[in-house]
């Protein structure tokens, strides 16, 4: 009896132990999981941002039914704009967009390429010397075990007050979307010579925006004054159109300004307005709701006609999966 008794005894604990040890087994295998699935690391959740901001901002122009290639002007005294500018001079943790560009450019992170004649060539053979370009425009620089150095007070950041700004309007047939996307950027460094009477502008260099996107994705900004947290990145800046800008060239056959095409003060505002409604007018067209087909009133038969796809006043109702462009 007593035998009976202390194997059964033997038999609770061995299961208790059992059930604890699944338990704990449960227990850490959730753990384990969680630095896998987590998002609340910040390298995991950078990593899964910039994935689908990848996925968001690629598009392929072979697919496009419509496209329109659009240079803007951003003045950074335009407050829509200041996100860029501000701090003129480094912070902790923060940098202004062109000083973020020149780190980027002085360590071989990212390639820059030459302005010609108002028009952007990636290509290797345009692809600017660093020290050339100090040179060119005087910036002074150190060079130390072979590399180059430049110290955050003679980057010319407070100089650069604006930037040009290439960017296309497209629909997209495969995803059946329209979208805006920034393709390059050149800086425009705001600078007056002994010899000029007036300050001009220099325009710098064109940077294919896609080689800033990675780092772009951690550039920190401030987009108000009202509200001092720093929540926004320059990708979002750019990618969610954020800015102001003025359209001085639109992608043509003659490869001509609006200047060129509008010479006056006037003509030249007219045919920015009108740029800006064409491509207002397209995109609103898209989202247009389809028209709906009409509901008979009750009690009454509807007639079958050969087209049931008309209305009574002839129109088709098309949707955007019929429409062509």
């Amino acid at each position: 009896m007593k035998r009976l008794t202390w194997i059964i005894a033997m038999a609770v604990v061995g299961m208790s132990a059992f059930h604890t040890h699944a338990q704990e087994t449960v227990r850490e295998r959730i753990q384990r999981q969680q630095p896998a699935t987590s998002t609340s690391s910040p390298l995991a959740s950078s990593s899964l941002r910039a994935e689908q901001l990848g996925r968001y901002s690629s598009f392929d122009p072979d697919n496009a039914k419509w496209l329109r290639v659009v240079y803007r002007y951003l003045d950074l005294s335009d407050d829509r704009n200041a996100p860029l500018y501000y701090p003129v001079q480094p912070a902790p943790g923060r940098t202004n967009f062109f000083t973020s560009i020149f780190r980027l450019l002085s360590e071989g992170k990212i390639d820059a390429y030459e302005y010609v004649d108002g028009n952007e060539v990636f290509a290797d053979n345009y692809k600017i010397d660093f020290r050339e370009f100090l040179d060119r425009f005087g910036i002074y620089y150190e060079v130390q075990d072979s590399r180059i150095v430049v110290n955050d007070a003679d980057i010319p950041s407070s100089e650069v007050t604006g930037y040009y700004v290439k960017e296309a309007y497209f629909f997209d047939s495969v995803t059946s979307s329209f979208g805006i996307r920034t393709l390059a950027v050149c800086p425009i460094l705001v600078r007056q010579s002994d010899f000029e009477t007036s300050p001009a502008r220099y325009p710098l260099f064109w940077i294919p925006y896609s080689e800033i996107q990675p780092f772009a994705l951690q550039m920190q900004i401030m987009t108000s004054s009202l509200n001092n947290v720093i929540n926004s990145t320059v990708d979002d800046f750019f990618r969610m159109h954020r800015y102001n800008g003025e359209i001085y060239k639109t992608l043509n056959l003659q490869g001509k300004t609006l200047a060129e095409i509008a010479p006056s003060p006037e003509a030249l505002k007219a045919e920015q307005e009108k740029i800006e409604k064409q491509l207002k007018d397209f995109e609103d067209h898209l989202w247009k709701q389809d028209t709906a087909i009409p509901t008979p009133p009750k009690g009454n038969k509807v007639k079958k006609t050969k087209n049931p796809a008309s209305s009574d006043s002839g129109s088709p109702t098309v949707s955007m999966r019929d429409r062509r462009f």
